[in-house]
């Protein structure tokens, strides 16, 4: 029921069945009930497809939670960085193995170890995802000694309460994506511990306005990503999680 849940809460996936669905009401002669089912899907593409609504359901978690501050960052005592997603393909280079989301909190987390150099780095995630960040991490010159992993966390809420205990009560850089850092926060502080936020890989702007108003699969996307956090929060929520 969840994983339909979090299937049907996606706008790419709803028009994709509504389009199917009046595509075979059509086949089966039902004409305007099958018109009305695709332009329903149509309507779902015209909608959360322009640039200002994806850029206010997105945007509107990104901004939520403002960066750490230089003063604040001072007082960190370690690093985290949360996964994305990640593959171990032999056929492709190290760097090619982990997705954008996963590449670019790994440049904010080796930028934030060039500062502080001394900090250790806990990366968490799940199985292979976990490793192969570390490995790249690795070849980014920071210390092995100094990269702890997770690897047993198969979510945010797993990650939290996998590393509470590693982290205790020292201030910490969390790194996650900026859509993504509210429900990370919220795990994290609900776990007992002392997060410092450092979210990265923005995909929308402050303004809403300012961006194309066209109808795109880019846009679509990032209406996926806000439609699916907020399912998440929701879930987490009711689940006390946060």
């Amino acid at each position: 029921m969840e994983v339909i849940a979090k299937y049907l809460v996606l706008p790419s996936n709803l028009m994709t069945i509504s389009l199917l669905v009046g595509l075979v009401l059509l086949l089966f002669r039902m004409t305007k009930k099958g018109l009305w089912v695709g332009l329903g899907g149509v309507a779902i593409y015209l909608v959360f497809g322009t640039g200002p609504v994806s850029f206010l359901l997105l945007g509107a978690l990104e901004f939520r939670i403002p960066p750490a501050d230089l003063t604040e960052r001072e007082k960190a005592e370690a690093i985290v960085v949360l996964a994305g997603y990640g593959e171990a393909d032999p056929d492709h280079p190290l760097s090619s193995r982990v997705n954008g989301t996963s590449a670019i909190r790994l440049l904010e987390t080796v930028m934030l170890h060039k500062s502080w150099p001394n900090m250790p780095v806990f990366v968490s995630g799940f199985q292979e995802v976990a490793d192969i960040m570390r490995d790249i991490l690795i070849s980014a010159g920071v210390p092995q000694s100094q990269i702890i992993v997770d690897s047993l966390s198969m979510n945010t809420y797993e990650s939290a309460i996998h590393l509470a205990p590693m982290l205790g009560n020292q201030p910490f850089l969390l790194v996650t994506s900026a859509g993504h850092m509210p429900r990370a926060m919220g795990v994290f502080l609900k776990a007992g511990t002392h997060p410092l936020p450092v979210p990265t890989d923005y995909m929308t702007k402050r303004n809403p306005l300012a961006t194309t108003y066209l109808p795109s699969p880019l846009h679509l996307h990032c209406s996926d990503l806000a439609m699916s956090e907020y399912a998440a929060l929701a879930w987490y929520s009711l689940k006390g999680r946060v």
